[in-house]
């Protein structure tokens, strides 16, 4: 029987093989060698490494002006700055919970409904990408001033009889966040309704349950991934508007993103406003990992339930 011996010469691994006689028989070094698939993603990763990692490690840097934490102390000492994060995160869950309602069956819809509603519901959906965040939000300012189109309408229709506050309020930011949000829910909510077989549904009817209660038990628990994939999606770009809340609402409800935004441009507190980043984007990532805790557990929960 012949053996192998390995030496290692200048990097290169050189094989040294025995034939039947016992004598050694050189193969050629094997050389490392980079995957081809590594220089199809180099460009990503470099892009990634210019224009993410760098400026987010610089913004860290800024924060800590010598090492020290002042700014963190600041933020986390100031009922102001407390109660905006508070309110960047109340109004971020609230408008969360909305766009997901209003999201779930106008996915539904698309899912289910055929290829013509399919169609419809795909331009209606597609239409605002083409138009620009700060042309969308502008034109809420039009349907939610006082002598706006929301207004007329209701004192048209005799619902009241004078104009009812919405812009420069939280309500009037969220419809406008919740407007803008809506696609994002949609998609992600439309590619695991389309998986879900509707011939379930039927045999739950045929088993004798309602509707209702085989929505409940068997196509709802089937389509909680693409429900926290909503979720998870639009809270995380709710907690960073800007151009919305700065448009629709008032200085007593502004976001973090409004007050990191003042301390960079009108404060000129670079340090402050670096903090201030760093702190929306740790609240951020923790967020994130909550809902995929939460997840997670649905998903055990309903494996367990199918083993039972």
């Amino acid at each position: 029987m012949g053996g192998s011996c390995f030496n290692f010469v200048f990097g290169h691994t050189m094989t040294v093989s025995t034939n039947d006689r016992g004598l050694p028989v050189a193969t050629a070094p094997r050389t490392f060698r980079v995957p081809p698939a590594f220089w199809l993603i180099a460009p990503a990763i470099l892009f990634l490494a210019l224009f993410f990692v760098f400026p987010l490690l610089k913004l860290v840097a800024i924060s800590l002006p010598g090492g020290s934490i002042e700014y963190y102390e600041q933020i986390f000492t100031t009922p102001v700055f407390l109660r905006v994060i508070g309110e960047t995160f109340r109004v971020s869950l609230i408008v969360t919970v909305v766009t997901v309602a209003v999201a779930y069956p106008y996915a539904y819809a698309m899912a289910h409904g055929g290829r013509a509603i399919l169609l419809v519901l795909t331009i209606a959906l597609l239409i605002p990408f083409w138009v620009s965040l700060l042309l969308r939000s502008f034109s809420w300012i039009v349907l939610l001033q006082n002598s706006g189109l929301i207004n007329d309408f209701l004192i048209a229709t005799g619902l009241i009889e004078k104009p009812v506050r919405l812009i420069r309020t939280p309500f009037g930011v969220m419809i406008g966040m919740v407007h803008i949000l809506l696609p994002y829910a949609v998609l992600p909510l439309y590619t695991v309704m389309k998986k879900i077989d509707l011939r379930l549904m039927e045999a739950s009817s045929i088993c004798g349950a309602s509707w209702l209660k085989g929505f409940a038990r068997i196509y709802f628990p089937l389509s909680l991934p693409g429900v926290m994939a909503s979720a998870i999606l639009a809270f995380t770009l709710a907690l960073g508007f800007y151009i919305t809340p700065a448009l629709l609402g008032s200085p007593r409800d502004m976001m973090i993103a409004q007050m990191i935004a003042g301390q960079f441009n009108e404060q000129l507190n670079f340090g402050l406003g670096a903090a201030l980043a760093v702190v929306l984007m740790v609240l951020t990532a923790v967020a994130f990992g909550l809902f995929g805790a939460v997840r997670t557990a649905l998903q055990l929960r309903g494996r367990s339930k199918d083993g039972m």
